[in-house]
This record gives C-alpha cells, sequence and structure tokens, in this order.
C-alpha cells in the first residue's frame, strides 16, 4: 500500500504549478516584485515543490519514462560539477539553490504521469491557458492606463536594483519589470487566445478576440523586435498546422509556409505603420501645445522673470509629451543589436577562458572580476552584466561545453520525437498540438535574445517546460497506441 494516494500527488502538483506560475508572473510586475507578496511565494513554491517531489518519488515508475528525462538529470549534475569547480568564489550556496530551482522545471513541470491519459492533461493546459491569457490582458490594460495617464517611475529596491514602470524611454514597460518579458508572455497569449477562438463557439468567441486586440497593444507599445519575432514564429506554426489539417500533404506544408510568411511581413508592416501613425499624432500635438502656449505668451506679456519660468514650464512640458513617442531609433541607429553583439562576444570570450565547466551562475561575475576584468560584460557604460542576453551562450558560460552539449542532445531529441510523432497524430488533436508547439517556440526563440527558460523563475519557463511536457506526454501515449 503506497503512504500517499496517486490523486493527492495530482493535487499537489496543480497547485505547485499555480504557485510557479503566480511566482513567476509577481516576479516580472514592477509593484510586486520587492513586495511581501514574492517572497511569500518563493515560500509556498518550495513547500509544495518539495511536496511534490516527495509524492512522485512514490510513484516514480509513472514519470521516469518521461521522455529524455535523463539528460535533464545530467544536466543538472553537470550544475553542481561547475558550482564544485567554483566554489573558492562563495556562492555555492546561491548557485545550490538554482539547482533546486532548475530540478523543479524539469521533474515538477516538465515531467508528466505517463500512466494518465491524455485528456486529463489536455483540460489541465485549458486551465493554465485560460490562467495566462486573464492575466496577460489584465497587466496589459493595467499597462495602457499608465501609459494614457503619462506615469513613468523609476526607484530602487533595498538592494539596490533599479525597477521601472509606465512608459519609459519610448516603451511601454507597463507594469512589468521589462517591457520584452512582458511583450513575450503577450505573444503567447494571443496565440492562446488564436487556439481557443478556433475551438470554442459563441460569445467566447469575442471575449478572446478582444483579448488578442489588448495583448497586441501592449506589444505594439513594448517596442520589443524580440516579441516581433517570436510571434512571426509562433504564429507561423500555429497557421502551418492549420493549413495541414485541411491538406494534409507537401500542398498543405507549401501553402502554410507561404501564408506564414505572408503573415510575418503583414505583422511587421502593420505594428510599424501603427507605431509611425501614432508617433505622427502625438508629435501633432506637442506641435498644437507649442503654438497655442506661443499665443498666449503674446498676448499676456509678462515681466522677464516670469517669461522665463514660463519658458522653462513650456520645455518641462514639451519634454513630457515627447516622451509618449514610440521607438528606440536612435538607440538602433548606433547599434542594432542595443548591445547584445557585445554581450554576446564579451561571453564567448569569457568561455574561453573555462570551456569545459564554465563559471557557474552566481560566481560569473566574480570569476570575470578576477580571471579578465577588461572584458564588456564588467567593464561597459551601463554596468555589469550577470546575463548575457542569450539563453544558450548562458548555458555556455556557466556550465561550459559539458552542460552546453547535454542541452542541446535535450533538444535535439525532443525535435526529432517531434518530427516523428507529428506524422501519426489524430487531426482531432491537430490544433491542441499546433498551439502547444507554437507556445513552446515562441520562449525557444527568445531565449536567444533573454535570460529566460533556465536559470529564471518567469512565466516562460512555465510555458517552456509545462507545455513541451504535454507534448511529450502525448507523443507517449499516442505511441502506446499505436504499439
Amino acid at each position: 500500500m503506497k503512504i500517499i494516494k496517486k490523486e493527492y500527488v495530482k493535487y499537489l502538483e496543480w497547485a505547485f504549478k499555480l504557485s510557479y506560475l503566480l511566482l513567476g508572473i509577481a516576479t516580472f510586475n514592477s509593484f510586486l516584485y520587492d513586495s511581501p507578496i514574492q517572497p511569500m511565494l518563493v515560500k509556498l513554491c518550495l513547500i509544495l515543490g518539495g511536496l511534490s517531489v516527495l509524492g512522485r518519488v512514490v510513484y516514480i515508475k509513472a514519470y521516469i519514462k518521461t521522455p529524455y528525462l535523463l539528460l535533464l538529470i545530467l544536466f543538472c549534475a553537470s550544475f553542481c560539477v561547475s558550482i564544485v569547480m567554483n566554489w573558492k568564489y562563495g556562492t555555492a550556496v546561491a548557485d545550490m539553490k538554482w539547482v533546486v530551482w532548475t530540478g523543479f522545471l524539469f521533474f515538477l513541470l516538465y515531467a508528466c504521469d505517463t500512466t494518465r491519459d491524455r485528456t486529463e492533461y489536455k483540460k489541465e493546459f485549458t486551465v493554465f491557458a485560460n490562467i495566462i491569457v486573464v492575466i496577460s490582458v489584465l497587466n496589459a490594460a493595467a499597462s495602457l492606463y499608465l501609459m494614457t495617464n503619462l506615469y513613468h517611475n523609476l526607484w530602487h529596491t533595498a538592494s539596490g536594483e533599479a525597477v521601472i514602470a509606465g512608459f519609459q524611454w519610448g516603451r511601454l514597460w507597463g507594469v512589468y519589470t521589462d517591457p520584452n518579458y512582458g511583450a513575450v508572455f503577450s505573444t503567447v497569449a494571443v496565440l492562446l487566445c488564436a487556439y481557443f477562438v478556433k475551438v470554442k463557439k459563441g460569445m467566447w468567441k469575442l471575449l478572446y478576440l478582444a483579448a488578442i486586440v489588448m495583448d497586441y497593444l501592449y506589444i505594439l507599445f513594448s517596442d520589443s523586435r524580440t516579441a516581433e519575432v517570436c510571434m512571426c514564429v509562433g504564429a507561423g506554426i500555429f497557421l502551418l498546422f492549420l493549413f495541414l489539417q485541411k491538406q494534409d500533404n507537401w500542398k498543405g506544408v507549401l501553402t502554410g509556409i507561404l501564408v506564414a510568411v505572408i503573415f510575418a511581413g503583414v505583422f511587421v508592416g502593420v505594428t510599424s505603420a501603427a507605431k509611425a501613425e501614432y508617433n505622427t499624432k502625438i508629435e501633432a500635438e506637442i506641435k498644437k501645445a507649442d503654438a497655442e502656449k506661443a499665443n498666449q505668451a503674446k498676448k499676456n506679456k509678462q515681466e522677464q522673470t516670469q517669461e522665463s519660468n514660463n519658458k522653462t514650464q513650456e520645455s518641462n512640458n514639451k519634454t513630457q509629451k515627447t516622451e509618449q513617442t514610440v521607438g528606440r531609433s536612435q538607440d538602433l541607429q548606433s547599434d542594432i543589436s542595443n548591445g547584445r553583439f557585445n554581450l554576446w562576444a564579451s561571453g564567448l570570450e569569457v568561455w574561453k577562458t573555462k570551456p569545459i565547466t564554465g563559471t557557474g551562475y552566481n560566481s560569473f561575475l566574480p570569476y570575470v572580476r578576477e580571471a579578465i576584468p577588461d572584458t564588456y560584460v564588467v567593464n561597459n557604460d551601463q554596468g555589469e552584466y550577470v546575463s548575457l542576453h542569450n539563453g544558450y551562450i548562458n548555458i555556455l558560460v556557466y556550465q561550459g561545453v559539458l552542460g552546453a552539449a547535454l542541452f542541446a542532445a535535450f533538444m535535439v531529441c525532443v525535435m526529432v520525437k517531434w518530427c516523428k510523432g507529428v506524422k501519426t497524430f489524430c487531426k482531432d488533436n491537430m490544433d491542441y498540438i499546433a498551439v502547444l508547439t507554437a507556445c513552446a517556440s515562441v520562449i525557444a526563440v527568445s531565449m536567444v535574445f533573454l535570460l529566460e527558460g533556465v536559470y529564471t523563475n518567469s512565466p516562460g519557463a512555465f510555458v517552456l517546460w509545462t507545455f513541451l511536457g504535454y507534448l511529450m506526454h502525448y507523443f507517449v501515449k499516442k505511441e502506446e497506441h499505436n504499439g
């Protein structure tokens, strides 16, 4: 007799997944980041995660069959090796915490009960997908509200971290700590809404369409090129499946690819045009306001001192209005990568000094300061970078070739299994497979530009590993059925 019922383990898993998703959302919310809510969610996740792990150990045979779980176990082992090899920097305790969180990603979000029916996980997906949609819409609405009220603020936490909210530097940050993460989250929500529009009936379609509009507006004003690339990839995959559903042959593939390319062009073009039109409107308002002030100044001649004060106030108002315009054209003209190319080059420079086991995560900066203090990561005008703004280069640098090879092997194996499995699935589940693939691909692409997927508790990490787990579970059950 088992010491705990399997049904209870399932409830624990649900509770952990929900708490982890909420933690990721709180971590990337400007107004919750440094609040008591985040540490409370951290403790809740650790408690529920620990209990869930114990429950899964009892039923280990049901989870160990999750595809390529061994590679992820070895990845965590390589993380531990990196910690040992960089022990002298005194960051082992902090790094071990991230080993635990990484383990949660792999063994609680990704690993699935292979004895459970596919419909159970499909129902679970529906619940979490709707939670993501609701939260993304609320965040987008709140962000747009801040924008319309000309709200912009920057403050520092007790530890000295800068936190930004509202509309700042030509971008809508809104309630997010980083507009790129917020926009990628909105991109995932748009794809989930597209899925529900296709599978739902009646008034629900209109609600999801409204949600798409709200999330798109956030993507638009965030000026996130990362999200725009992710949208093109994610929507392209979804459209490809849509046409395969209608025509299951090479004509369907080619038609889907063609439509995906057209969508990408239209999406980028419309987004750019919308930004330009908005900026034109704002600039017209600025000119009108300046003209009205000039006319008022002519009618009301005042003393020189007062006149000077008016000019100062006028200048401040103009600056405030100018900050409403969307875009970073000046910054991008000087560096189209916005500093990323320098970061990546510096990261590879660091990796060459410790190619096998890497620098470790929290020991990264102490090591760089000691080994190559002149490299861009720690020697630039912006400050020190703990992340290289590329999840894959991060893995290479933090865990060396050992960790990077294991992660690459896992990705290749997953893609091979997907390619084999996609040939055999039923058309009835094609929408489900399409949205899971599209959303996981969005996060995988965002990892090229952000610290995402690993070494962070984010909504994106939740989407990547949870949805990837659903995909692998589907293929396992399909193989069992066919066998």
